[in-house]
């Protein structure tokens, strides 16, 4: 893997401010910052109710609405001092398929981990891929602690991949989070420890 980024210690919205060619790269992606250019490409995403059945955001009708929802995501993360997600740029044919992104900051060395994929891209263990090379980025650069994930009881196929990267199941939320089906859906709570991390990490890399 290839990680070209801005040294550790700067503060971690400079991670994705500082040097706006930051990219991370695995055997068949690369990935990058969100940027209001990839509106057509989301919405490509977006607009499927397949793909969004499991987010806490309805269908997207056109692409000024993704759009808007960039921009938005942009201004949040300048505010916050959070990074921008990064899209999912499948390598053959250099086309957006997804995006994945840390955020809800709850301390310097904690954050949530989000994922989309593009259905027309699921079942190829893309995004196990892009997983494992985010953690890694995250752990390593960012100097996280903890990372958490939220997920629906009934979305199988992401629990399943959560668990296959080392996460561990904490807590239940009650059925309150409005997803992009139009139901209301109770909530795993899912954490991966720094420790946790570490010894496949270093099996991967031969150290």
């Amino acid at each position: 893997m290839r990680i070209k980024v801005v040294p550790r210690k700067r503060p971690l919205a400079a991670l994705f401010f500082v040097g706006g060619n930051m990219e991370l790269e695995s055997k068949r992606l690369y990935y990058r910052p969100l940027k209001q250019e990839d509106a057509c490409d989301l919405y490509e995403i977006y607009s499927q109710q397949e793909a969004v059945r499991w987010l806490s955001v309805p269908r997207h009708i056109d692409v000024e609405e993704t759009l808007e929802g960039i921009r938005a995501c942009e201004l949040e993360c300048r505010t916050s001092h959070q990074p921008m997600p990064f899209v999912l740029i499948e390598k053959r044919f250099e086309k957006l398929i997804g995006t994945i992104d840390f955020h809800h900051l709850s301390s310097p060395h904690s954050m949530e981990i989000g994922y989309l994929l593009h259905p027309s891209y699921w079942h190829l263990g893309l995004m196990s891929e892009a997983l494992t090379c985010i953690l890694d980025y995250g752990f390593e650069k960012m100097d996280l602690h903890r990372i958490n994930a939220v997920c629906a009881l009934q979305n199988t196929a992401s629990i399943a991949l959560l668990e296959k990267k080392g996460f561990h199941r904490e807590g239940t939320y009650p059925k309150t989070m409005l997803l992009g089906d139009g139901r209301y859906h109770v909530m795993l709570l899912f954490s991966l420890m720094r420790e946790e991390w570490r010894n496949p990490y270093e099996e991967r890399i031969g150290s």
